[in-house]
Order: structure tokens, then sequence, then C-alpha cells
């Protein structure tokens, strides 16, 4: 890798990470306020209403941002063009959005869901205005602007949800962040972006990214539909606060899976894409992503798995309890979710959207079959059934890495073992042997920091590479943090 493309990743890492640890520790207080004001029933119906939002977000980039951040090149035309598709987009969801939510609250048999999704349908016109801006800004690989704005608005947008929870607003509060988190991060995108569309529409300069894009836009529609099928399932088989439980849980593992998997996809690639010619470097660099990947995500979810009912007590309360056991399977499947996205962001990088799509969609048929039967037997098993499902294709995703690319299957089993391993012993240890019958907060503050020691010194004797890569990209930074520390003395 040059010395520049190496420079830049080290620094958009770094950034990417900071605000991905600021929004997740923003966010966690703000879940802590909000859980003990709103209702299991309130979070279950803002959980329906995020799954409508996501499918309308989905037309909405339609695969552009990432078919735009590939190419080489891109010129005011083809900016201009998507520009006002996107806007035109982004109009059309919002009155569909409107016009059905009657319709969709009645298949839910909830007078309450219709008035919300009329709110949050604002949100589609906001979010295709901010698109364009957002993808300039990753091309130039501009993180540190990117995470100062989402800190900001993550801010901004959680102190007015807090206050007007407080003030009796209930659900509608968590509707009201989306709109301003929306109109924020709109302002501050055009403020950062000296480009301006001009009044043209070229379907020829769009349709080569157009056709990249298609195969990008189907595939997000079924990872879409398969991620939240969950959701909507639970809605219709049991009830709106059993959504809000299982979201409780599912969004607790999420702190993790929604910072780590995203934060890596979203710095590596773009320099990916720069690389996507040399197998051998992208090899390299797929290989080490996977491998810091594993080192975070196995320890956090065997925390989670060990400390389940103590995590979800004292942070959200007692009225969330339910939600410990759904959290302790949830971080079974949540082992393997991260590696599954990173392996599966290989496929855009070379280009092989198309085919992404196709297999993507047969085996999200397989998993919504899966899950259909799975939840007539109760609510564990559809739970497990997520977890089976979420191992076969990361082995899956593996071999297929294989076959068409040659990337070594057991290089990428052994990036991920070599994490899985002393955690998988430790927990067995504990589970076994100490773990205790009743919620114990000194359990946890005694059995976590030697289970955190134990678990890091083996992965890093066992692996001693990814020592040596985390240490040459934390060293720099803390020499310049000393540097700049000795300054003011």
């Amino acid at each position: 890798m040059s010395d520049n493309l190496r420079a830049k990743s080290t620094t958009a890492f770094s950034w990417a990470l900071g605000g991905q640890l600021s929004n997740q520790i923003i966010s966690f207080v703000i879940t802590l306020v909000l859980a003990r004001l709103l209702t299991p029933e309130e979070f279950g119906l803002a959980s329906l209403v995020m799954v409508v939002n996501l499918f309308g977000q989905i037309f909405i980039d339609a695969g552009i941002s990432s078919g735009l951040i590939r190419n080489k090149t891109v010129n005011n035309t083809e900016l201009s063009s998507f520009f006002w598709l996107n806007i035109l987009i982004g109009v059309f969801m919002m009155v569909l959005v409107f016009i059905t939510s009657t319709f969709i609250a009645h298949l839910y048999d909830s007078e309450n869901l219709s008035p919300l999704l009329k709110l949050s349908s604002l949100q589609f016109f906001l979010s295709s205005l901010g698109l364009i801006p957002m993808v300039l800004r990753k091309r130039d690989i501009d993180f540190r602007f990117l995470s100062q704005l989402d800190v900001g608005v993550n801010v901004f947008s959680g102190v007015i949800t807090v206050i007007l929870a407080l003030l009796g607003f209930g659900v509608y509060s968590l509707i009201f962040r989306s709109i301003v988190s929306g109109i924020v991060n709109a302002g501050f995108l055009w403020g950062k972006t000296d480009w301006r569309p001009t009044w043209v529409f070229s379907y020829k300069s769009i349709k080569p990214t157009l056709s990249y894009s298609t195969g990008i836009l189907g595939l997000e529609i079924v990872n879409t539909i398969s991620s939240n099928l969950s959701i909507i399932l639970i809605g219709k088989v049991f009830s709106v606060a059993t959504i809000g439980i299982y979201n409780r849980a599912a969004n607790t593992r999420g702190l993790i899976l929604k910072n780590f998997g995203p934060l890596f996809n979203k710095v590596f690639f773009p320099i990916l894409s720069k690389i996507q010619d040399d197998d051998l470097r992208l090899q390299s660099y797929y290989l080490k992503a996977i491998q810091m990947v594993s080192l975070l995500t196995v320890f956090c979810m065997a925390i989670l798995f060990l400390f389940s009912d103590i995590i979800i007590y004292y942070l959200y309360g007692k009225q969330w309890l339910a939600s410990a056991p759904m959290l302790k399977i949830l971080a079974l499947a949540g082992l393997v979710l991260p590696i599954s996205n990173i392996n599966l962001n290989l496929f855009m990088v070379k280009g092989k959207s198309r085919f992404l799509m196709r297999y993507t969609l047969g085996k999200h048929i397989f998993s919504v079959l899966v899950m259909f039967i799975a939840i007539k037997f109760g609510i564990n098993y559809f739970l497990y059934s997520l977890v089976g499902i979420a191992y076969l294709y990361f082995f899956m995703n593996i071999i297929l890495t294989y076959v068409k690319f040659n990337f070594s299957i057991r290089a990428q089993i052994t990036a991920f073992t070599s994490k899985l391993i002393p955690a998988l012993l430790l927990v067995i240890a504990i589970e076994l042997l100490i773990s205790p019958k009743e919620v114990s907060l000194a359990y946890m503050l005694i059995i976590a920091p030697i289970f955190t020691i134990i678990y890091f010194v083996s992965a890093f004797l066992i692996d001693k590479e990814l020592y040596f890569l985390i240490s040459d990209l934390v060293k720099p930074k803390l020499r310049q943090f000393a540097a700049k520390l000795t300054s003011y003395f």
C-alpha cells in the first residue's frame, strides 16, 4: 500500500473510530434516559416506523452512493443528474408513505401508527437533499468532518428527544429526533461542500453507475427485508410491546454490531476500491479487516452473553428484564455477523453487485422460510433459528470468497477462530463454575476485568501479527497526543 493511501487510511480509521465510539457513548446515554421515560409499547411503535423508513431510504440511495464512491472519476453532469433523481425519489417516497400510512397501521391493528408514519415521511425528502454532498466527502475520505458531524447531530437531536420525552410527547419524541437529525445533517453537509447542482439531467451520464447501482439496490432491498423481518413477524404474531422487548435486546447487541461492523465497512470500502485491481494487496487488507473486527466483536459478544441480565437490569431497569434471555441468544449470532458483512463487501469492491444480489436473494428466501416456521413454535425457537442462519451463511460466504477470488479458506477461518477459541474456553469455564443464580453487579465488576485481561493476552499470543498491526496504528497517535500534551506544560 502506498504511503499516501496508508496515511489516509490510518487517519480515516482513527477519525471514524473516534466518531463511532463517541456516538456509541452518546446514544447509550440517551437510550438509558429514554428507557426510563418511555414504555416497551412506545419503543415498539417507533421500531415499526423505523422499518418503513429503512425501506424508503433504500430507494433514495438506490446503491448510488456506493457506485459514485467506487467510480474513479465523476463529473458535474453525473452529480447533478443523480442529485435531481434523488430529490424526485425522496418526494415520491414521502407522498407514498403519507398515503399508505392508514393501511400500514391497519395491518398491525394500531391506530397510533398512522400519524407517526405521516410525520416521519418528511425525512425521506431531507435524506435525498444530503446524499450527494455526503458521497463527495466520502470520496475524499474526509472522515474527520463526517465523524464530527455525526457526533454533533447525535448530541443535538438526542437532547431534543429527551426534552420532548420529559415534556410528555411520548413516542413522538423519537420521531422528531429523526427529522431534526435530517435537517441538521443536510445543512452542515451543504455548508462543507463547494459543489452545487446545475439544472441538467443526463441519463447517458449516469447509466454506467446505475447499472452497477441496480445490483446494490436489489441487494439492499433483500438485506433490509431479511434484517427487519424479525420485527415484522414479531409484531404480527405477538404484540407491539413484544417488539419493544425484542428490540431492547437487539439494540443492546446493536451497540456493538452497528458500530464496529459498519465502521470498518465505511472506512475500508473506499480504500479497498482504490486497490481493487491488485488482488494480493486486496487479500492482505481484507484479512487484516477480519482480524481487527473479530478481536473486538468476539470480546463484546462474550461480555453480552456472560452478563446479559446484569446489563439489562442496571442499564434500562427492571421492566426490561425480559430482554436478557433474548440478548444472550442474539449474542451467539452476533459473533459472525460483522465478518459476513465484510466478506460480502468484497464482492461490491470487485464490481460483482449483480451476482451478490442473486446470491443474497437466494439465501434470504431460505432464511425467511426458516423464520416463518420457527416463529410458530415460540420466540425462543425463532431466536435460535437466527443463530443457525448466521453460522450457515458465515461459512458459505467464506467458501464463496475462495471460489470467486481464490482467497484462502484457512486464512479466513484462522483470522476469526484465533479470537473465538480463547473467548469460548473462558465463557464455558465461567458459566459452569462461577455464574451466579441471581443478578449481581459485584459478580460482573469482578469477573469482567479478569475475562478482559485473559482474553486479550491470549488473543495476541495466538495472533502476534495482529498485535504489531494494532501497535503500528496506535503508537503514532499516542506520540502525537503526548506531544500535544507536553506542549501545554
